[in-house]
C-alpha cells in the first residue's frame, strides 16, 4: 500500500524517528528536497528540551544514534 502525507516541519524529526524504527516494514519511495526541511532550535527553556536531555543520557549509556543525514541517505 502507498500513501502520501504532508508532514509539518515541527513533526519531521518525529516521523523520521518512527520510520527508522519501522525500516523493515516501511520504504520511503520519494520525499521533498532537503531545502524544504527547516531546523528548529530547542533552547533550555523550551518544553521539549527534556527530550534533548533524555537523548543525551541514552547516548552516554551507549545507545547508537544516527544523524538525519545518515537516516535520509538510507532512503534515497
Amino acid at each position: 500500500m502507498q500513501i502520501t502525507i504532508d508532514v509539518k516541519n515541527s513533526a519531521v524529526d518525529k516521523i523520521l524517528y518512527l520510520l527508522e524504527h519501522l525500516k523493515d516494514d516501511v520504504t520511503i519511495i520519494s520525499r521533498s528536497p532537503k531545502s524544504d526541511l527547516e531546523i528548529e532550535v530547542i533552547r533550555e527553556d523550551d518544553p521539549d528540551y527534556g527530550y534533548v536531555e533524555e537523548a543525551r543520557e541514552r547516548r552516554k549509556k551507549g545507545e547508537k544514534t544516527y544523524s538525519l543525514d545518515e537516516v535520509l541517505k538510507e532512503y534515497e
